[in-house]
């Protein structure tokens, strides 16, 4: 079958912008956007890249991204996004796991792959030599191949916060099928347009933004890195139709100084996903008159729920319902399906999903039931069949044999007018084995912080689940993929928790 869905929209679509770069100052029609691929792809098959061999690309939003997505489809080869933002141990990993015949890079980023073979690392997305390969003027015809849905088309390494990252298999159909999803559920159309933020080695940028837009014919405008400010600016000159986000970039606009609601007057739905919702943000948003509803997925499954704006305004929390053509259940410790108003795993069943992990054919069979993909994300399901995400399953603190969810204590904390964010997370305990512990950004200096917010928690949670230990926090630090870094916020407190020597207590 040809899944070279590029040519098509390109042989359909009007000539118009399809991707905008005001950092390079270059604008693509569709039919700009084959050919780039079709000249990338003669390219790589002149320097003996063959069906089924794995293509890298390190680098930040850039039109090449989908030039290497696009050249790779159209001769079945397999696309690999690199997450530029991995440490060099995890960055090695990838390449050694994956197989990686050939990496385009950025040269800003050339010094993260000095452990990388020299002979992997083979060209510069922002050189002369490869805008001459790949420009329009230089067309060279090519002839997609067929390839069968079952086939792997691309391999997306997950950020490695529990461990070293794991290669995340999708086939033609998987891939494919997940963009279809979106599509259909946003409505998005050719009319339409967005600003692509996220970074594009994550789904939530690529999969889930980028690629829907792209293939219901729209305009996307890329910003290169994400900054608060400059997207604000972005706003006001390209005044899109809706944001795709991850809430920290919702609040990272919010407190730049030049934020302003006016450029918000197209937008018609703001969607947000990769971390846990920021009340805050979403409370601050909602005054001004528009309403974040909370997307999910995760790199085995993107987008798999959504919520509605409607919905959101009782249910701010929810992730929704499942998207066109995905199913999911909810399953206790035995793999039992639980009753609504329970707290059980969220498994995910649908073509978007994941096959399965690259080379780990043991950790793919404990990661199904049943043809549902187990996402280690605990929830629970209302009377209404709305979802609402509690925590990672891997993240639940037991303190003195009692269970505690850290996003039931954030939701608690967050409701002080002193907290601007904050992650709750377990720390060592000689006593408990962990107890809880929460690391704030205040909004204003408080001297007094602890007790105030100790006397808050006290007054609305039992005693075992208060922090016992607080962490005061200019900025949260962020993983690879701008989620809270939850490790690095665990090791300073249980650094805190050792200089102080602190005796925790329950109760």
């Amino acid at each position: 079958m040809n899944y070279d869905w590029i040519k098509t929209r390109a042989d359909y679509d009007e000539v118009k912008a399809a991707v905008i770069d005001p950092y390079k100052g270059t604008e693509w029609s569709y039919q700009d956007l084959n050919i780039r691929a079709e000249n990338l792809a003669n390219y790589l098959q002149d320097q003996g890249i063959k069906r089924g061999d794995v293509v890298g690309v390190f680098a930040p939003n850039d039109v090449a991204i989908l030039d290497v997505l696009f050249a790779a489809f159209k001769m079945g080869a397999v696309y690999m996004p690199m997450n530029w933002r991995l440490k060099p141990q995890e960055i090695e990993s990838v390449v050694s796991d994956s197989e990686v015949k050939m990496i385009f890079y950025a040269s800003n980023h050339l010094e993260s792959l000095k452990s990388v073979s020299g002979e992997l690392i083979h060209m510069d997305i922002d050189s002369p030599e490869y805008d001459e390969i790949v420009h329009p003027k230089n067309h060279r015809p090519f002839k997609s191949v067929d390839v069968e849905s079952d086939e792997l088309a691309a391999l997306m390494y997950s950020s490695g916060t529990t461990g070293m990252p794991k290669g995340v298999m999708f086939t033609y159909d998987s891939f494919v099928s997940n963009v279809i999803n979106t599509a259909l559920t946003y409505k998005i159309n050719s009319g339409y347009t967005t600003i692509i933020s996220t970074p594009m080695f994550h789904v939530l940028g690529f999969n889930d933004t980028a690629l829907p837009l792209i293939m219901a014919g729209g305009t996307m405008i890329i910003q290169r890195y994400f900054d608060g400010k400059e997207l604000n600016e972005m706003m006001a000159e390209y005044e899109p139709d809706y944001l795709i986000l991850i809430p920290t970039m919702y609040y990272g606009m919010l407190v730049a100084e030049n934020f302003d609601i006016k450029n918000f007057k197209n937008i018609e739905f703001l969607i947000q996903g990769g971390s846990a919702p920021l009340p805050a943000v979403q409370e601050k948003f909602q005054s001004m008159g528009y309403t974040i509803i909370n997307g999910y997925g995760l790199t085995e499954a993107p987008l798999a729920m959504v919520n509605t704006p409607a919905n959101a305004l009782e249910k701010p929390m929810s992730i929704g319902k499942p998207v066109m053509y995905v199913d999911v259940r909810l399953f206790d410790e035995d793999l039992n399906e639980v009753q609504p108003g329970e707290i059980g795993e969220l498994a995910v069943k649908g073509k978007n999903a994941t096959p399965g992990y690259w080379k780990k054919p043991e950790l793919t069979k404990e990661s199904f039931k049943d043809g549902y993909f187990l996402t280690g994300d605990l929830a629970k399901i209302d009377e209404d069949g709305d979802l609402f995400i509690v925590d990672r399953k891997k993240e639940l603190i037991i303190t003195g044999g009692e269970n505690v969810l850290p996003s039931e204590v954030e939701t608690v904390l967050s409701e002080h007018p002193l907290v601007a964010q904050c992650v709750v997370v377990g720390y060592d305990s000689p006593k408990f084995g962990e107890s809880v512990s929460a690391a704030v950004v205040l909004k204003e200096t408080d001297s007094e912080f602890e007790s105030k917010l100790d006397a808050h928690m006290r007054e609305r949670l039992a005693g075992y689940k208060t922090p016992k230990l607080y962490l005061k926090l200019s900025e949260v630090p962020l993983t690879s993929t701008v989620k809270p870094d939850k490790l690095e916020i665990q090791r300073q407190m249980n650094q805190k928790a050792q200089d102080e020597n602190q005796e925790d207590e329950l109760a």
